[in-house]
């Protein structure tokens, strides 16, 4: 099963100040992401992986929450990881413009 590579350095610079990284594996190899059945089930796997990865993540520094910004850093690393290919299915499935 084709998974993505850990996302341990994304979360060093999106946790900063964490006392460890952590890392996930998204499993893809089963999904069409050309279609948006695919690309929705994708977007699944990252956010729940994501959820549980920035559960604690804070300001560095403050005790003020900063798990959206984490979470958005391992959605666009998860994305990131994908061979080119996918990730312009992936983009199309999305409607994303490039430019």
């Amino acid at each position: 099963m084709k998974t993505l590579a850990s996302l341990t350095a994304i979360l060093v610079l999106a946790t900063a100040g964490a006392a460890s990284a952590q890392e996930a594996r998204i499993a893809f190899g089963d999904l069409n992401l050309a279609t948006s059945t695919g690309a929705a089930a994708f977007d699944q796997r990252v956010d729940s992986a994501a959820r549980g990865l920035c559960r604690g993540a804070r300001r560095p520094g403050s005790n003020i929450s900063d798990r959206t910004v984490c979470e958005a850093a391992v959605r666009r690393e998860a994305v990131r990881q994908l061979p080119a290919a996918l990730q312009v299915d992936y983009a199309a499935s999305r409607g994303a413009v490039a430019y």
